[in-house]
């Protein structure tokens, strides 16, 4: 009779990667309890998660998340992987610099799809997970999105969000002033989330600033910042917070245009 054990070895190790991607940055000892686990197993997944290139021990030594490659196990993906492994290690470093986290968002049909996200380490946990579609007009990573198409390309998407019965792309508020919207985000190169948004979504605990990650021309994605409304005076805030925004972006934007 054939073994079960590389079987059962392979979902252990499916488990725990799935742990960690919708948990990190986590411990081994949080792992092991969720995955109801001995730990020492779980290390020893983890220590061949991390040689696969699938998993990375983070700088404090002690958690883990998943790296840019587990996005390849994804059926038909390949569009976002490199932009995945260079923005991540430049999103933490901006996340260690002005104390907020960040997501980072793609156009995917008619929402943008965050496919990186720190909110939920270093104590601010908010809604929101990885990959999670969030609507067009209503966020700021949307605005700078839509901002960036070219004329026919922007109506075009106009024109389909215009069907759609989706809560907040039909409701009235979000279309309300779009045109103004677009233009600020076009002349001062970021946006911010709707106020109708934040309130439904979150209880009005944040406010979210977003610019635009700008490849050849292309505006390909989008990087947001998100802060507690009681963290301070706004104004004050995105002062420290736009410049290192919009540096880690433009960043990201050379990389990958110096590789196209």
């Amino acid at each position: 009779m054939a073994s079960f054990e590389p079987v059962r070895a392979i979902t252990r190790g499916l488990t725990v990667l799935r742990l960690v991607s919708e948990h990190g940055p986590i411990t081994a000892t949080d792992l092991a309890r969720a995955a109801k686990l001995p730990q020492p197993t779980v290390v020893r997944i983890l220590e061949t998660l991390i040689d696969a290139g699938y998993a990375y021990r983070r700088a404090d030594n002690v958690t883990f998340g998943v790296t840019a490659r587990t996005k390849l196990l994804s059926s038909g993906y390949d569009a976002t992987s490199r932009l995945l492994q260079l923005a991540e290690p430049l999103i933490e470093s901006l996340r260690a610099e002005i104390g907020w986290p960040s997501n980072l968002a793609t156009l995917e049909d008619d929402a943008m799809v965050i496919i990186y996200t720190n909110r939920n380490a270093k104590g601010l946990s908010i809604p929101g997970r990885l990959g999670a579609r969030i609507p067009l007009l209503a966020t700021g990573v949307g605005i700078v999105q839509l901002a960036g198409l070219a004329p026919e390309a922007l109506q075009a998407q106009l024109a389909r969000l215009r069907q759609s019965q989706e809560l907040w792309d039909a409701s009235p508020e979000v279309w309300e002033g779009l045109d103004d919207r677009l233009a600020a985000a076009r002349r001062d190169g970021h946006a911010f989330a709707h106020e109708r948004y934040l309130d439904a979504v979150y209880q009005s605990q944040i406010w979210a600033v977003a610019v635009p990650i700008v490849v050849e021309g292309r505006t390909e994605a989008a990087l947001s910042s998100l802060v507690l409304r009681g963290a301070g005076p706004r104004q004050q805030l995105l002062d420290n917070i736009l410049p290192a925004l919009r540096r880690t972006a433009a960043t990201i934007g050379s990389q990958l245009s110096a590789e196209a």
